[in-house]
């Protein structure tokens, strides 16, 4: 019979992945996106080339990677609070609130968030990584919307889909200027809760 010590370890591939994709984080936040590379992650995960190599071969693999562990961390910081709203008015508002820098946490977030804006842009796999979390979002928003009408707490005449859009483009628009200060995060849910107002039925 095999003892105990001889059995082969159990390895949680998912853990390890999450590990390698917040070690692109941290480059990305304290070194930019131009720092990471197989080494460099490697070394701040802790990790041998030859042991992340087994989960992403390349750099681009990397940042998808990480660009999705990314959508997950949202994700999960909008359903742990998403549990406590009553109405989806209160829905609607905490969702977008979740996707600004107001906190230390959101603030790393939305930093990292930015590098894989502007790199997007001459990346077609992250664009396209991009797109598809700009639809889940969208929806998400719009679905909040829909069902604040019909709890008659936003204006029935509203255009859910395009509301959206403008909800997402104001927290995209608010979140550099966030960022470097010139907003306090008081200031930031005043702003929209004054949009948010301007929404109501009646």
């Amino acid at each position: 019979m095999r003892k105990w010590r001889d059995m082969p370890k159990i390895v949680d591939h998912d853990a390890r992945r999450r590990h390698i994709a917040e070690a692109v984080h941290r480059v990305i936040h304290d070194k930019g996106m131009g720092s990471v590379s197989l080494r460099e992650v490697a070394a701040e995960a802790g990790m041998s080339m030859g042991a992340v190599q087994h989960y992403v071969t390349t750099k681009d693999q990397m940042l998808l990677l990480a660009l999705e562990r990314i959508g997950i961390w949202i994700g999960e910081r909008v359903a742990a609070v998403a549990a406590h709203q009553s109405t989806p008015l209160d829905m609607l508002r905490t969702t977008v609130l979740e996707l600004l820098p107001l906190d230390e946490e959101r603030s790393y977030l939305n930093r990292i968030g930015q590098a894989f804006q502007a790199s997007s842009v001459v990346s077609e796999n992250q664009a396209a990584a991009m797109r598809i979390g700009y639809s889940h979002l969208l929806s998400f928003l719009a679905e909040q919307i829909r069902a604040a009408q019909t709890a008659g707490q936003l204006a029935a005449h509203l255009d859910a889909g395009k509301e959206a859009s403008i909800l997402y483009a104001f927290a995209q628009g608010i979140v550099n200027a966030t960022l470097v200060g010139h907003y306090t995060p008081e200031e930031v849910a005043a702003l929209l809760d004054y949009h948010l107002a301007r929404l109501r039925a009646g």
